[in-house]
Order: C-alpha cells, then sequence, then structure tokens
C-alpha cells in the first residue's frame, strides 16, 4: 500500500502532509452541500444501520467517526481522488498518524485487517455509491480530476439523486429505493433487476423446489435475514410480503459481498464497479462457495498465463488478480470453464444448466438495470 501522506482534519477536511509531517489544507472547493449531506447519511446507515445495537463496535463514537470518514472520502473524491489505494490510506492513516511513513509488515497482521477492512466495507463502497450518483464507473476511470465536479454539479439537481423517482411508476420502487441504504453501493435498478429476474414482481410465486416470493428466498437463506418462514405459502411465510422480502433481499446482498470478499476478493481478486455486482449477484444465485472457487480456478489458469508471457512476482500475481476479477473470464470455456468446473463441484447433479444460470443470471440483471429507471 502506498502511503499518500494525507490526513483528516476533525471537521473532515482533507489536508496533506509536507515532508515536515506540517499539515496544509488542500484548495478543493465543496460540492453541493445537500448532495454531500444525503450521500454521508445514506452511506452512514447503509456502514451502520443493520448493526444489532448491542455490537459494542458500533457505539455512538464509532458511528460518529464513520460519518466523518465518509465525509471525507466523498470529499477526497469531488476533489479527484479516485485511487481505491490513495483514499484507503487517507482513512488508515488518520486513524493512525504515528505510523504515517512507516511501511507494515507481515506481523502486523491486524493493522494489515484494519487497512484491509477500510477498502472493502468503506472505500469500495463508496465509490460504488458516487459512480451510482454520477452516473459513471468511478473505479474505472470514466470521470477524472477536473470532470469529477462538473459530475458532481449535475448529479446535485438531478430528481433521482433528490429522492424522487423518475420513469415508470412501478408499484415496488419506493421500497426498492428505501431498501438498498441496506447494502453499500447497491443500486436500485440492480435490486430491481433482480427483482425482475427472479419472479417477474409476481409477489405470491413458489417454484418446484421451494423457493418463494418476489425474491425467490429458500427457506434456510430467508432465516439468515430475519423472514419467517413458517408454513410455506402461509400468512405467516415472510417471503410472500414483498415489503418484508425485498428489505430481506438487499440484507443477503450485502451479506454475499461480505462473504465474498473474505472467501475470495482478498485472495484472488477485487471486481470493481459492475463487475463487483456481477460476482455478488451471482452468488445470490449460485451461492459464493461456488464463486469463490471459481475465481480460484480463475486465478490459477491467470498465473499459467502470466508466466507463458514471462511475468513473475508481483506482476504475475497483479495480472492474475486482474483475470480472476472479471465474469467473462470465469464463465468463458463452457462446461470446462472455471464457473463450469465450480458447478460441477456444487451441483453434481445439475452441472450443466446450472453453470448456464450463474452465468447468464448476472449479466442479464446488469444488463436490465442499465435500462431501469426508478
Amino acid at each position: 500500500m502506498a502511503t499518500v501522506g494525507k490526513v483528516i482534519t476533525q471537521t473532515g477536511n482533507v489536508e496533506s502532509l509536507s515532508p515536515r509531517g506540517r499539515a496544509r489544507q488542500d484548495s478543493a472547493t465543496n460540492f453541493d452541500s445537500s448532495l454531500d449531506v444525503s450521500l454521508v447519511e445514506r452511506d452512514s446507515q447503509q456502514h451502520l444501520g443493520s448493526r444489532e445495537p448491542a455490537q459494542e463496535y458500533w457505539t455512538e463514537t464509532a458511528r460518529r467517526r464513520t460519518v466523518e470518514e465518509l465525509r471525507t472520502l466523498v470529499r477526497a473524491i469531488q476533489s479527484g481522488i479516485t485511487d481505491q489505494f490513495q483514499l484507503t490510506d487517507l482513512i488508515f492513516y488518520a486513524r493512525h498518524p504515528d505510523l504515517i511513513g512507516v511501511p507494515l509488515t507481515k506481523d502486523q497482521q491486524s493493522l494489515l485487517d484494519e487497512w484491509n477492512a477500510i477498502s472493502a466495507l468503506l472505500v469500495h463502497p463508496t465509490l460504488n455509491e458516487v459512480g451510482n450518483i454520477l452516473g459513471a464507473n468511478v473505479m474505472g476511470g470514466e470521470v477524472q480530476g477536473a470532470e469529477i465536479q462538473s459530475a458532481f454539479e449535475r448529479a446535485a439537481h438531478s430528481s433521482l439523486n433528490l429522492g424522487k423517482t423518475l420513469g415508470d411508476s412501478g408499484r415496488f420502487d419506493q421500497v426498492i429505493f428505501q431498501s438498498v441504504q441496506s447494502c453499500p453501493g447497491l443500486s436500485p435498478a440492480i435490486l430491481k433487476g433482480l427483482l425482475a429476474q427472479e419472479s417477474n414482481f409476481d409477489t405470491r410465486v413458489i417454484n418446484q423446489y421451494g423457493y418463494a416470493g418476489i425474491a425467490q428466498f429458500g427457506r434456510e437463506a430467508a432465516r439468515e435475514v430475519g423472514l419467517q418462514v413458517g408454513v410455506a405459502g402461509s400468512e405467516m411465510d415472510e417471503r410472500l410480503n414483498p415489503y418484508k422480502a425485498i428489505p430481506a433481499a438487499a440484507r443477503l446482498l450485502n451479506l454475499k459481498a461480505q462473504r465474498l470478499g473474505d472467501l475470495a476478493f482478498s485472495r484472488y481478486g477485487q471486481p470493481d464497479g459492475a463487475e463487483f455486482w456481477k460476482f455478488v449477484l451471482a452468488a445470490y444465485n449460485g451461492g459464493e462457495g461456488t464463486i469463490a472457487l471459481a475465481m480460484g480456478h480463475a486465478y490459477r489458469t491467470g498465473l499459467a498465463r502470466a508466466r507463458e508471457q514471462g511475468l513473475v512476482g508481483y506482476e504475475a500475481v497483479s495480472f492474475a488478480r486482474n483475470h480472476a476479477s472479471r465474469w467473462e473470464n470465469l464463465r468463458a470455456g463452457g462446461e470446462d470453464s472455471p464457473l463450469g468446473l465450480a458447478a460441477a463441484r456444487y451441483f453434481p447433479s445439475l452441472a450443466s444448466s446450472k453453470y448456464h444460470e450463474i452465468a447468464n443470471y448476472p449479466t442479464a440483471i446488469v444488463a436490465r438495470s442499465l435500462r431501469t429507471r426508478i
């Protein structure tokens, strides 16, 4: 990780450190305050709102710190800093100013874990959320430097970002819009696309395998995100209540994202932008274990290709991680692809059909979301 030499003041401003360690304030202008407040409040709820009050970590002090860190991230992005490593360093070294300029070693595992947690739980979701607001892939470099300021100004006047719905007046648009607060960075359009893909918004459907409702929850997954099941199809089955099932679907996506971060992204590569959601959506359909195994196969394929090109060390690992974090590389090759091999492992009697289902599921939802306005 690179040291960018920046700190966060108590007011949330981004400051740079001179070689002697004295701070000077950046000249970046503040963007529209209403957009600033709405984004940070929404993200702080995403990071904090779903936690149990009894969990010690999520104290009021921690909540205030998270809000300030989110504000600082947004201001840094608005000033033109979009590199995920720089942004992670920005927060990490603000928490640990005594470590500025001191490289971390493998013996400092708790600090390395904290750095990775900041990247996964603060920086990536914030970049994704800003991208949703700006209508651009910020991590992919679609807007950079001075372009970001004008993009924020345009977004500040968008009725979508002021909480109003656009386009169709879908029956569940409002609950969808509210539900994405449970999953950092999730676009309402992607959640709506998932519901359309799963059930075409039929709230009472139960398929032959027992998956039920608008989000097609199985019994185990439903209970995992707080839904009561009882007798399938009865009035007690909350899977059939869209006003409970839609928020639960967003919570399940968040859970899948966290598990993929631990099982796969940290080991094999971190997908960005729309690619990130393809992996998470695939885990919603086929399970995070299947996707993690497929990424492992793709990573090893990437390493082999890197070595064929004469790459070694960091360059070979970087090549393999980039290869494994592209959804197309997991599904390319049919049943012999990384995803095909993983499907055969987890769904031996349905390997072929399950491969095709998982392979096409996230791409269909993402494509649908690009045409969806909510």
